[in-house]
């Protein structure tokens, strides 16, 4: 059963968070908790959820077309917040609305859908936990409400009604269920782990928040069929996906929307951020952002690839290497200590030790294009814009500021030359 819409009350600023923007847009692996909260509510409703946003409306400019917003002026109360998204409620009518605090980021749409059945059979329910050290005279475990409720709109506008602005939802709940002579369903939690059902409400609530995250996140890896050395140690985004036969290393961290392959070996180190990375791929403390890796590369150790890089199949990337906005061709190899940026590079090139794309003058960025199987010797430097041909060669320690024609082979440094016995005379005359 789907409920006619849910509204989030995410105006309040926590004060305990000491922080200048809403709690809401605070994150939990990687994800604000505003959009785990939308998450949950996909597929439960049948209008996009209303958002009760503070008069700044950082929230809203942040969903953007995701979700309807609300404006509440002053930070009231959560009665007052409710009172802001008034005209959904009476938009739905006798229709379902769910409301709750814009601060829970682990509930989940499974969750919601079974809250939203258990209203539609009783016509209100409430998500509730049960204290053992709060038991009655007889017993029983005393229930914990949470600030997730279900209920027809009119029954919130009721409750409404008898509410001050600064009455708690569980009060306008409860009393719009007695003046409609309704019985609230208790649901008990599906989960074990308070974190899913308490909200974020200082810092300390948002650290047990992010491990209790970082535990579901690797058991669904866990399951997909992901090796994990050391679990605790390994730090995951909400929207990763990984393949399945993959092994992370230790004090691994992958956030964003980083794609990682099947077979692959990320090894410790490894930090990596909105990523696409191909199957058997081998990575030793890689630094990766918005790059895009092929198949069967190997990098690192200590690689930095930055924004808009693109390394083909087959590529071999060593030890200090730096690569920024660039595209490097299939089967290239970059042994190390050099830097490629905002290049051209193709298939079957060897960049020798200590190579350096020169890309800026001072005041603009230029491009580099290096053909196919090119050689270029230790220590060049290509001062762009420059373009070596196909099958070209660099000597050692030259320095290219001129094309250089496919099958050439380009000198670019000072001639040698020994001055006989001037070690002994350079000596005797620093002892003086």
């Amino acid at each position: 059963m789907k409920a006619a819409t849910a509204i989030i009350l995410a105006a309040e600023r926590a004060s305990q968070m000491n922080s200048a923007k809403p709690t809401a847009l605070h994150e939990v692996a990687g994800r604000p908790i505003i959009d785990w909260m939308l998450a949950a509510f996909e597929g439960c409703v049948e209008t996009p959820p209303v958002i009760v946003d503070g008069s700044q409306q950082m929230i809203a400019a942040h969903v953007g077309e995701r979700a309807r917003t609300a404006v509440q002026q002053e930070a009231l109360g959560e009665a007052d917040a409710l009172r802001a998204a008034r005209r959904t409620l009476e938009a739905a009518g006798n229709g379902l609305v769910f409301v709750i605090s814009g601060s829970y980021p682990l509930i989940s749409a499974e969750l919601c859908k079974q809250l939203a059945e258990e209203a539609g059979n009783s016509g209100a329910a409430a998500l509730a936990i049960f204290n053992e050290d709060e038991a009655g005279e007889d017993g029983a475990e005393e229930p914990i409400l949470c600030d997730l409720f279900c209920a027809p709109g009119n029954v919130w506008l009721a409750g409404l009604m008898c509410s001050s602005n600064e009455a708690r939802l569980e009060d306008c709940f409860l009393q719009g269920v007695e003046s409609c002579r309704i019985t609230p369903a208790l649901v008990e939690n599906l989960h074990t782990g308070v974190a899913h059902y308490f909200p974020v409400t200082n810092r300390a609530m948002l650290a047990a928040c992010e491990a209790e995250a970082q535990e579901l996140l690797r058991d669904k890896h866990l399951e997909n069929g992901v090796t994990m050395l050391d679990p605790n140690s390994v730090t995951l985004g909400a929207d990763v996906e990984i393949g399945r036969d993959t092994v992370l290393w230790p004090n691994v961290v992958l956030t964003g929307r980083t794609v990682i392959g099947e077979g692959c070996v990320i090894k410790s180190g490894c930090q990596i951020n909105d990523t696409r990375v191909g199957n058997e791929c081998t990575l030793t403390y890689v630094v990766a952002n918005e790059a895009e890796l092929g198949n069967r590369v190997t990098a690192g150790p200590f690689v930095n690839l930055r924004p808009n890089t693109c390394i083909a199949d087959g590529c071999k990337i060593g030890d200090f290497v730096e690569v920024k906005n660039s595209s490097v061709g299939e089967g290239t190899k970059l042994p190390h200590l050099s830097y490629i940026g905002d290049a051209d590079v193709g298939s079957g090139v060897n960049v020798g030790c200590g190579c350096v794309f020169v890309n800026y003058d001072g005041y603009a960025k230029h491009r580099t294009t290096v053909g196919d199987n090119v050689f270029l010797g230790c220590q060049t430097n290509l001062v762009a814009p420059v373009t070596v041909g196909d099958g070209a060669y660099t000597a050692a320690g030259s320095t290219i500021t001129h094309d250089v024609p496919a099958g050439a082979m380009a000198f670019a440094r000072a001639r040698q030359s020994n001055k006989e016995g001037y070690v002994e005379k350079f000596r005797s005359l620093k002892k003086k």
